[in-house]
């Protein structure tokens, strides 16, 4: 049986937890950071997971609670047919699978990753207690003067924008330059809390015979994949891109219809074959519009020259001398120029030294959070010596788990020893307290 310091709940949807996009990268290297802090990780999702990415977070130690009492989200998908908006029915699903979480377990921070769980988060009117963190995935939160070009509506953007200025709650942002920009946008509170490499094999050296142009990312507008083509062709430098399965038969067909034969394409990759994939490229060409950070641009900056586009600024989220920006009708020849040359240790460094600051400012963040806390001894939890979390909640005979409940819980907990299990948490005024149970991982809707 194992025991933890921490626990987290960390709040995702089940169509973000996926190995090809940047959502589901960040909960792979969280839940490994977190392995590394001897924090437990719980996925607090809108519906039950399934597939080899959340089998794999499972054998990393992830426990996972899900309703399965949940709203369909037919009707939201048919009334937004090619667009997207705000998704009351999974705002309503987090809610659930939030107070589901809570029958079981105490948390020490509940992070929110998917926009809708921003929103049944606030809802639990626990920010006094624990740190409730909304992190900047979507570009829209740190570059609104732009153009964000994807599918989402403009109100979807406003709302959640608007997320951000409540009190209460703490925006968590990759970069001290999306802190600045938050800050200005009217954010209430921001801290800078780096993403960990998602592959720790792309923080070591890899061999410097590296052939190839590599994209990374989705079909979408504001990847820009266009100019991706148009450099490629005037290169005629072998291509590598590594997207999911719609954007391998676009890509297919972009490459026959230009003549591009000399490709390869890999979809929805992870582990050693995504970092083999990246090591084995020479110049990465990022032909962005907008990026919240650019995680991808993290990766690659590890292993491959990179080049970018003037048109975008997320770059400034890195130091400019590791990487190259140039001009769209400049950018065959730049890419020609480095192609095949072997990249300084001091870019590899560069990276591995981001990498370090991100366990540091995460186990610093969680610890030193100054939550709230109750004197009175009225409280029901305090008349225990030693209890297990879903014991005293069972205990209370609730029809449902009242909000109140949780916050009387996190106000007086200070009171107790906390243990964590990878099943349950439980409260004792004995310091020599260790629970004794038999071994298995959460996951229950």
């Amino acid at each position: 049986m194992k025991l933890y310091n921490k626990r987290i709940a960390f709040c995702i949807s089940k169509q973000h937890l996926i190995p090809h996009g940047g959502l589901g990268s960040f909960a792979k290297s969280f839940t490994e950071m977190c392995s590394r802090l001897n924090w437990k990780v719980d996925l607090i999702m809108d519906q039950k997971p399934d597939g080899d990415f959340y089998n794999l977070l499972v054998k990393l130690g992830i426990g996972t609670v899900f309703t399965e009492d949940r709203l369909q989200y037919d009707e939201h998908i048919g009334s937004f047919a090619f667009s997207d908006s705000i998704n009351w029915e999974q705002i309503t699903n987090f809610r659930k699978s939030m107070f589901k979480a809570f029958k079981t377990n105490s948390y020490d921070m509940i992070l929110c990753n998917t926009q809708e769980s921003m929103s049944a988060a606030y809802g639990l009117h626990l920010g006094h207690y624990i740190p409730v963190v909304f992190y900047t995935h979507q570009p829209s939160a740190v570059t609104r003067e732009r153009d964000s070009r994807d599918v989402f509506l403009k109100s979807y953007h406003d709302f959640y924008n608007k997320h951000f200025e409540l009190p209460n709650i703490i925006v968590g942002t990759q970069s001290q330059r999306n802190k600045n920009r938050l800050l200005g946008y009217g954010a209430n509170d921001v801290a800078v809390l780096p993403m960990p490499m998602s592959e720790r094999e792309l923080l070591t050296p890899g061999s410097t015979m590296r052939e190839g142009l590599l994209y990374i990312g989705r079909w979408e507008p504001r990847k820009n994949p266009e100019a991706f083509l148009k450099v490629a062709k005037e290169t005629g430098l072998p291509v590598k891109v590594m997207t999911n399965s719609n954007g391998a038969n676009k890509f297919k067909k972009e490459f026959e219809a230009l003549g591009i034969t000399n490709y390869t394409i890999v979809s929805e990759v992870y582990g050693q074959e995504k970092v083999d994939f990246i090591k084995s490229a020479s110049v990465h060409f990022n032909t962005a519009h907008s990026e919240s950070w650019s995680f991808v641009f993290f990766e690659c900056l590890a292993q491959t020259h990179c080049v970018i586009l003037e048109d975008q600024d997320w770059s400034d989220n890195f130091d400019s001398k590791y990487y190259h920006t140039v001009k769209l009708k400049d950018a065959a020849k730049k890419i020609l120029e480095l192609h095949g040359r072997p990249i300084t240790i001091d870019q590899l460094e560069y990276i591995k030294s981001i990498d370090n600051e991100a366990d540091d400012a995460w186990s610093n963040f969680v610890n030193n959070f100054n939550g709230k806390r109750s004197d009175s001894n009225a409280a029901k939890i305090n008349k225990e010596i030693t209890i297990k979390h879903s014991d005293f909640i069972e205990k209370l005979k609730r029809t449902y788990l009242a909000q109140e409940d949780i916050e009387s819980i996190l106000g007086n907990r200070h009171k107790f020893k906390i243990v964590y299990t990878d099943n349950n948490t439980y409260y004792s005024k004995d310091n020599n307290f260790i629970p004794i149970e038999k071994e298995s991982l959460l996951e229950f809707g």
